[in-house]
């Protein structure tokens, strides 16, 4: 979410990335190790991409510069769906604010 070190990284698109790449958003940056930094960076171009071609995630009012929705928010794997079950495993998805008291929803069973 630091802003200094990868900019364009929200907490929509920090959730996704994360969920894709399979890592536990608490988990400190230090103890990730090569490959796991690899497929995040590969989740976050992948996650960016598509939401740029899709104009962006809107909740309620977000439009973009034509004033059309984004459609992302129908590409949404885990950030909003707190409860749901996991696309991937079926667990249900877990939302904290502890982790940078932001709304933060993961897999507990796929994100390590």
């Amino acid at each position: 979410m630091d802003q200094r070190i990868v900019a364009g990284i929200g907490n929509i698109y920090a959730n996704e990335a994360l969920w894709r790449a399979g890592i536990d958003p608490s988990r400190e940056g230090g103890r990730i190790s090569a490959d796991e930094a690899s497929a995040l960076r590969g989740a976050i171009v992948d996650v960016l991409s598509e939401s740029i071609a899709l104009r962006g995630t809107s909740f309620r009012d977000y439009r973009d510069a034509s004033g059309a929705r984004g459609g992302f928010v129908e590409r949404l794997a885990v950030y909003g769906r707190a409860g749901d079950p996991c696309l991937r495993c079926g667990h249900a998805l877990i939302g904290t604010h502890a982790i940078d008291g932001r709304m933060t929803v993961l897999c507990a069973h796929c994100q390590r």
